[in-house]
């Protein structure tokens, strides 16, 4: 329970609305990050994706013109 004591004192010595300021800030930056990871996951799956169907296309296009 150490972080907690810790916390009440930053609130006590900052104010209240500073100290909220300051964790909404932190969690915005983490949030941030967060989204960045997931963004770049989905632009590798999205190029997987487009490379799999650009195979099936050129396959296609091989059937037809057979």
């Amino acid at each position: 329970m150490e972080w907690l004591q810790s916390i009440v004192e930053f609130v006590s010595s900052v104010g209240f609305p500073i100290a909220v300021c300051l964790i909404c800030f932190w969690y915005i930056n983490k949030q941030a990050e967060s989204h960045k990871e997931e963004t770049k996951k989905l632009t590798e799956v999205l190029e997987n994706n487009t490379l799999a169907i650009q195979r099936l296309a050129d396959k296609l296009e091989g059937i037809t013109n057979e």
